[in-house]
């Protein structure tokens, strides 16, 4: 009896938790459907009926950002990936000296707060002159991504069977073929993780780009979507809430879109990864 009531009260927590988490999503949703007017008497329910004129106008704000943050995020997606799976290869695939103290520091990195660099980030950017620019953005992103990856995927690469590389070697290739020619191709369920998560740390990064973009032409998209909302906020009562929610939700389709495609690489790749570390 004591047991059926804990597990009551296990589910009800469950039930309020999950509440909790859905029920901001399904305002978003049911208020970017509406206009102005009915949202300030119906704000927490849906109804009838469907308003999509809200959609063209957000798009006209951030359509400029999200095609910006497209481009940074692919260029920092294949450049960090790249030499990401490569490093991940040398650490795991060759021998040379001071290769474990080395990559004990590449791990030590990653407990490093990245806040405590911003100040030099900011001064490099400046040095270089890319401030405001997206490749400001984008040439740090490339040589940062590494960090995490490089520790990620040098446990896959070592889970490789040496037979694969025997055969290689035996057929002539360099260390490089190897590489491309083996490690890659077996790896992709896993490299794909690590770019799904690289596009995600780009769509949602703000510090970044609020410091060094100051043209609203190349803001990103989380940059335009506090600039969109600091806007609408001072109206006060006015507040167009679902122009805003529009623009939320247009900003969210290319991750849903991304994740849709790449979900059941991302799976195999977090659990082949968990196993394999």
């Amino acid at each position: 009896m004591a047991k059926s009531k804990a597990q009551l009260l296990l589910h009800l927590v469950i039930l309020l938790l999950l509440f909790m988490s859905v029920y901001p999503l399904a305002i978003l949703l049911f208020g970017f459907t509406k206009d102005g007017l009915e949202f300030q008497y119906n704000q927490f329910a849906p109804s009838l009926p469907l308003w999509f004129s809200n959609l063209e106008p957000a798009w006209e704000r951030i359509g400029r950002p999200v095609w910006n943050t497209v481009f940074v995020a692919g260029l920092i997606t294949v450049g960090g990936v790249f030499l990401s799976s490569l490093g991940g290869f040398v650490f795991a695939r060759m021998r040379f000296y001071g290769k474990e103290v080395l990559f004990y520091f590449i791990i030590a990195l990653m407990m490093v707060p990245g806040i405590l660099g911003l100040i030099p980030w900011y001064l490099l950017i400046r040095d270089l002159g890319l401030v405001n620019s997206l490749w400001g953005l984008i040439l740090p992103g490339i040589f940062g991504a590494p960090i995490f990856g490089i520790f990620l995927l040098r446990g896959f690469f070592a889970s490789i069977p040496e037979e694969l590389f025997e055969a290689g070697r035996l057929d002539g290739c360099g260390n490089f073929r190897l590489y491309y020619r083996i490690a890659v191709p077996v790896s992709l369920s896993i490299l794909a993780t690590l770019a799904v998560m690289q596009v995600m740390n780009v769509w949602n990064d703000l510090v970044g780009p609020s410091i060094i973009l100051t043209d609203r032409e190349i803001f990103t998209i989380a940059v335009a979507l506090r600039d969109f909302s600091a806007e609408l906020s001072t109206k006060g009562a006015e507040t167009n809430y679902p122009l805003l929610f529009s623009a939320y939700v247009i900003s969210s389709v290319p991750l849903i879109l991304l994740f849709a495609f790449a979900s059941k690489y991302y799976v195999e790749g977090l659990t082949s990864s968990g196993i394999k570390l």
